[in-house]
């Protein structure tokens, strides 16, 4: 009985490491895939100089070249995912559920009324179930704490009185040529009514040989006043709906602001890989820093053993 034991535990083996061979044969084509894109996890910090003496400086509004570009991204944060407003507000009686609870699955209280589901919607349109976003697989999602290498430096410029952090973000990404380029939409610093203290964009490409990393910074700093009647005319772009903020209750009744200035920050740089990156201008600074990515392989199922039947022949 043993022997047959042995013998059947020896087959199950054999089949289940067969299948997981195949399963590792079709999954390590897209693993590869991935692995032999050009993932890079970048971080950048951009603060203010609050000392700076820009009335020596000269930006005159006819000179202006500011703009988002046609390819433009937002990156993603947990913190859209899980709104207190989504929590708070009950979904409709007869909505359909969302939650891994079966929606035939009738649920009631003791009062016999029906119970309404609390919780997020969906974070993407038409997604039916809420998932949490997979930060070493998924790209475009701002990067958590641990994974910042920038704190202390951070720490350091706000603690100082001469500088103040307005943008950090630490993402990953796939670079590809500047043709195919997405830049990413920066809404950053104080706010004024719907617009922000800092705009722009950041891409960051390839070269053609694909050798460097290049990034093109096109941002701005804009400071509003309620006074009309400035002698420049100063504009500013009309901002994409991707960057637009919900208006706040008290938006209603805010002051009408107009622009006074605009400085712009316009500067291309290659970037190395692993090096720690400064870009300077008079009224602000750039920390950069892109280090190579290599995407993890999705983890194997649990290896699940069949214990063999028990044999009803008598030895």
């Amino acid at each position: 009985m043993r022997k047959s034991s042995f013998s059947t535990l020896s087959q199950t083996l054999k089949i289940q490491a067969g299948a997981l061979c195949l399963l590792g044969a079709l999954l390590m084509p897209s693993i590869a895939s991935a692995q032999s894109d050009n993932w890079f996890q970048i971080e950048v910090t951009l603060f203010t100089f609050e000392d700076a003496n820009l009335e020596v400086e000269n930006w005159p509004a006819e000179n202006l070249s500011i703009g988002f570009p046609q390819r433009l991204v937002k990156l993603k944060q947990i913190s859209e995912l899980l709104q207190l407003a989504q929590w708070s507000e009950p979904a409709e009686p007869n909505a359909p559920s969302t939650s891994a609870i079966d929606a035939n699955a009738a649920l009631s209280a003791p009062s016999g009324e029906p119970i309404r589901e609390f919780g997020p919607r969906p974070y993407a349109p038409n997604q039916a179930v809420f998932k949490l976003p997979d930060f070493e697989r998924e790209a475009m999602w701002m990067l958590p704490a641990a994974n910042h290498d920038f704190t202390g430096t951070n720490r350091a410029l706000n603690q100082s009185a001469e500088q103040r952090v307005v943008y950090h973000a630490a993402w990953r990404q796939v670079l590809t040529r500047r043709a195919s380029a997405n830049a990413i939409g920066i809404m950053a610093g104080r706010r004024f009514n719907e617009r922000r203290e800092l705009e722009g964009s950041l891409n960051f490409y390839l070269t053609g040989n694909a050798d460097r990393v290049i990034l093109e910074s096109n941002l701005w700093l804009n400071s509003f006043t309620t006074q009309s009647g400035s002698e420049e005319q100063w504009s500013l772009p009309v901002l994409p709906e991707m960057l637009m903020q919900p208006q706040e209750a008290a938006a209603e009744t805010a002051p009408q602001l107009y622009v006074n200035r605009i400085i712009p920050f316009r500067q291309n740089r290659d970037i190395r890989s692993d090096e720690f990156h400064y870009l300077d201008h008079p009224a602000m600074g750039m920390l950069v820093q892109i280090s190579p990515y290599t995407v993890p392989p999705l983890p194997l199922p649990p290896l699940e053993l069949q214990e063999p039947a028990a044999s009803t022949t008598a030895q």
